[in-house]
């Protein structure tokens, strides 16, 4: 059996607080959570948490609010983003 090196999920790396974090699947977290439909902000603050632990990062419970602002932030960039892109001609 080969191995792939592009077969390891890549870390992004966000600020959460004050420190950094390297978040794995966290482009798929983003692309996922847009495409649920979920509209509500604190809803959406949840499922990206959630899908973030899904893809196997450990966060502990004293940092999820921390966490939450973070891909939160990260969300509305991807948003603004993914909105300009399917706005091009």
């Amino acid at each position: 059996m080969s191995s792939r090196c592009c077969a390891k999920p890549m870390a992004t790396i966000i600020k959460v607080g004050t420190s950094e974090a390297g978040i794995i699947g966290l482009k798929e977290a983003l692309r996922d959570t847009y495409v649920s439909g979920i509209k509500e902000e604190d809803q959406l603050k949840a499922a990206l948490l959630e899908k973030v632990k899904e893809c196997g990062n450990y966060i502990t419970p004293g940092t999820e609010i921390s966490y939450k602002d973070a891909l939160w932030r990260e969300y509305r960039i991807y948003v603004r983003s993914t909105v300009t892109k399917a706005n091009k001609p």
